[in-house]
């Protein structure tokens, strides 16, 4: 190829045409940015491509996360819905006539899971097996952090910032940002209020273990004023968490669908 434009031109110049040398000069330079410009453009298409697919991992990584986190809110749920219901029933075992009043912010009392942690209903009468049970779990705590090595890769990459769907990326930061609200990383110390309950059952002279040998643990632990109080803290700050568990539950399940669409829009080819 390069030889026969070679011989067209030493045929130009022979022959004097020297206008229309200018015009094949002209030509050939055009063809050869026009060359160049086709490659720079499949070179840009490549690299879209391949940023593209890496834009495209990391969401299936943030995927993955996200439904590792739902399991943890899910049991999370359950579990704050299970301690209203049971300091709920202790309360009302101990002074049914009192009503228990909850602030507007904190929510509407919460559905128990019968699937969940106890896996049945709430006793009707006094039942001391769940009564055990009950404090058992109160003096519990139970934590959760989001899984945070997706989106954290995602932006020190800096694919993050490259990603153009807006709408996601606010839900993302949204849903982080609410998740961090509802389950700070205190949280892993333990419920302030679980680990008061404790420490006033141990002041009191009693251990965990002993609450199952009462003859009326309800009596005996809530005529202590100050675990009676516990049990209304307890209330109000479970039906808060499962609450907001639920809420950032529907956030996770609205953002996991978006994201699934923008994995499914463009399939790599």
């Amino acid at each position: 190829m390069l030889r026969f434009f070679r011989q067209i031109r030493q045929r130009l110049l022979t022959d004097n045409k020297f206008s229309k040398y200018l015009l094949y000069a002209v030509g050939e330079i055009l063809l050869v940015v026009i060359g160049i410009l086709i490659a720079l453009q499949v070179d840009n298409w490549n690299e879209d491509r391949q940023e593209a697919d890496k834009i495209k991992a990391q969401l299936t990584s943030l995927l993955r996360d996200l439904r590792e986190d739902r399991g943890g809110l899910e049991q999370l749920r359950s579990f704050h819905s299970f301690r209203v219901h049971a300091a709920y029933y202790l309360l009302d075992q101990y002074n049914g006539t009192e009503k228990i009043v909850l602030y507007p912010e904190t929510g509407p009392l919460p559905k128990l899971d019968e699937e969940g942690l106890f896996g049945g209903k709430i006793p009707d009468s006094y039942d001391k097996d769940f009564v055990v049970r009950a404090f058992s779990w109160l003096v519990r705590s139970n934590f959760i952090n989001p899984n945070t090595v997706a989106i954290e890769e995602f932006k020190s990459t800096g694919l993050f910032a490259l990603f153009e769907n807006d709408e996601i990326k606010n839900r993302i930061t949204r849903y982080y940002r609410g998740f961090a609200f509802a389950f700070p990383p205190a949280e892993i110390t333990g419920d302030a209020n679980s680990v008061l309950l404790k420490s006033s059952l141990v002041s009191n002279g009693y251990s965990f273990l002993d609450i199952t040998l009462l003859e009326d643990p309800v009596q005996e632990l809530l005529s202590i004023p100050t675990n009676e109080a516990l049990l209304k803290n307890i209330v109000d700050d479970s039906t808060f968490r499962s609450n907001r568990a639920s809420s950032v539950l529907d956030e996770l399940d609205q953002l996991t669908e978006m994201i699934e669409k923008e994995i499914n829009k463009n399939p790599s080819g």
